[in-house]
């Protein structure tokens, strides 16, 4: 009896251990980019996979309310705005509905207003069925003084969801992630993100640091 009875604990125990193996694998299908399928290939097959990603080129024609037109460029992990000459891009993911989004629209006109030259902020509005009219509506009540991109629909392929899901994938964020999400990007390279409404000095500062300007008053 007591041998059988180490048989059945030690059966529990390795069940166990593939219940949570399980479990890992499952949560890893939540996160934008990952294909829990990868296990049953080849590791050949994953090699060629990571290098395709890396040199795939991706673009995202996002247009404005503001009647402006800008184009997203991803190659591999950088994220470049086309024919502008900030040297920074900060991207705000946001929604109407989201009280931290609208607190923290009047700072991110203020620092876009601050560095003018040196860094484009661009809204990213990721909720479906909104009207031009209703965004600008939002921009004037909540001083969201910077562009702001609705490409939303199937006329404009989905471009925003598309841009924040490829995003969100590069920082291995949730595909529901918590907003506002902002995301700065140095010459299209990934610099630093915040999520919620962070402090508008705290931006201010990593805007400096990537400046170079840490020195300046």
């Amino acid at each position: 009896m007591k041998l059988i009875t180490k048989i059945l604990a030690s059966i529990l125990v390795i069940a166990l251990f593939q219940g949570c193996s399980e479990s890992i694998n499952s949560d890893n299908s939540d996160v934008v980019g990952i294909d829990t399928t990868e296990k049953r290939e080849q590791p050949t097959s994953k090699i060629e996979k990571v290098e395709k990603n890396l040199i795939s080129k991706t673009e995202f024609h996002l247009k404005t309310v503001e009647n402006g037109n800008y184009t997203v460029v991803k190659e591999g992990s950088n994220f470049t705005v086309q024919n502008i000459d900030s040297t920074l891009v900060l991207f705000d993911f946001f929604t109407t509905w989201c009280p931290a989004c609208r607190s923290v629209s009047p700072h991110l006109a203020n620092i876009q207003a601050k560095y003018p030259k040196e860094m484009l902020v661009l809204g990213i509005l990721i909720e479906e069925d909104k009207s031009d009219k209703e965004i600008l509506a939002f921009k004037k009540k909540y001083k969201a003084d910077y562009p702001i991109a609705n490409s939303t629909g199937k006329e404009s392929n989905y471009a925003n969801f598309k841009l924040s899901n490829d995003i969100a994938a590069l920082l291995r964020q949730p595909r529901s992630f918590p907003i506002p999400l902002l995301v700065m990007f140095k010459n299209g390279e990934y610099f630093t993100h915040y999520i919620g409404a962070v402090p508008e000095e705290m931006i201010e500062s990593d805007i400096k640091e990537a400046l170079n300007l840490r020195g300046d008053n």
